[in-house]
């Protein structure tokens, strides 16, 4: 049954006598109350979501009917001084976090230092969103993490317990990213509703990936490559000029074919990307001439020879990959696999789409 009576609320700095510690309770108004208790405590007109500490000290100076609570964690919470709050102790199960997401930034923290966190965080402490977690001595010293998001069957909370059942999920806001963006022919094809697939992975995914990264007020540092193989029709390496013959190998059906990859960033950081956006369509529309599938506006330096470009890709048709080190987390975006005929009426109806235009 929950306590009704209501108590006067103070609000104290950090190194309020002589600790740190968020919620000071006298144990002569609180004679029920234990350390490591979870207390409830809310204003009892309010709306606002109820604030949950964990009693880790007890002092006897501090003024009958009143607790006192660290005056950041009040604001945060919506708590007014010297006005009534109802002080309950809650079952540390019916308040356990199934999920806590904690961000770092400008710092490394390896999977040890992760398992390591996660056991001190168990059973010792009630979490909170936007709680700084600092100073944990031997456990990892140079350690600093937030608490950005709390979950509880599938909502988001303001705070709760951690126990050996919540699941703690490691995010960095400044790791080493790697987007590799697949040129296939498809990038050059239209969905039912009238978009390039290209549209789609540029306006789309990475837009999308950008605006995110703003909110979170990440600095990442980024790497953009676009990459694609092209298949030639060529019977033997002899038909190839001879500059080009070191590029061309041959896959495991005996096909040749030249893998290009073209840098647009690479590692940098940048506090607006959808710059970046503009290059990259840039760099779509001249890509057919960068890979030899258009001939650029320059002089001929050899002359005609009968091999001839089959725009096929080898993997997917599209595929967009985000591999975010420091953090073991990886995004993969993939579209239908292509196909490619090896049959002479195929490969004319390939070069036809070439020459109209179409990749």
């Amino acid at each position: 049954m929950k306590n009704t009576k209501s108590y006067k609320l103070l609000l104290h700095k950090k190194g309020f006598g002589g600790s740190d510690d968020e919620l000071v309770v006298n144990p002569k108004v609180f004679p029920q109350v234990s350390l490591g208790d979870i207390i409830e405590i809310a204003h009892p007109t309010d709306e606002y979501s109820p604030l949950l500490l964990q009693v880790k000290s007890l002092k006897d100076d501090l003024q009958k009917e009143m607790i006192s609570v660290d005056q950041t964690v009040a604001q945060v919470f919506k708590l007014r001084a010297y006005q009534d709050v109802i002080v309950n102790i809650v079952n540390p199960e019916e308040v356990t976090l199934d999920l806590v997401e904690l961000t770092f930034k400008d710092q490394y923290i390896g999977r040890g230092d992760m398992w390591r966190l996660k056991k001190s965080l168990v059973g010792l402490t009630c979490n909170y969103a936007f709680h700084e977690i600092r100073n944990l001595g031997d456990v990892c010293p140079s350690c600093r993490a937030q608490a950005s998001e709390l979950w509880v069957k599938e909502e988001k909370v303001t705070c709760g317990y951690i126990s050996e059942d919540t699941r703690v999920v490691f995010r960095s806001t400044s790791a080493m990213v790697y987007i590799f963006i697949q040129m296939s022919c498809e990038m050059w094809d239209f969905d039912f509703y009238g978009d390039l697939y290209f549209e789609k992975a540029v306006n789309g995914f990475l837009c999308d990936l950008f605006t995110k990264w703003k909110e979170k007020n990440c600095s990442h540092e980024v790497t953009v490559v676009l990459f694609s193989r092209t298949y030639y029709n060529a019977k033997t390496i002899e038909e190839f000029p001879e500059h080009l013959r070191g590029y061309i190998r041959r896959d495991h059906e005996e096909r040749f074919y030249e893998d290009f990859y073209r840098v647009v960033a690479q590692n940098e950081r940048r506090d607006e990307w959808m710059s970046l956006l503009v290059t990259i369509k840039k760099l779509f529309i001249q890509y057919p001439v960068l890979v030899r599938l258009k001939e650029a506006r320059t002089p001929r330096l050899h002359k005609e020879t009968t091999w001839r470009p089959l725009i096929c890709p080898s993997m997917v048709s599209f595929n967009t990959e985000v591999v975010i080190f420091n953090t073991s987390l990886t995004v993969t975006q993939a579209g239908r696999d292509a196909q490619c005929d090896q049959s002479p009426a195929s490969s004319s109806q390939i070069c036809r789409k070439k020459r109209s235009g179409h990749i």
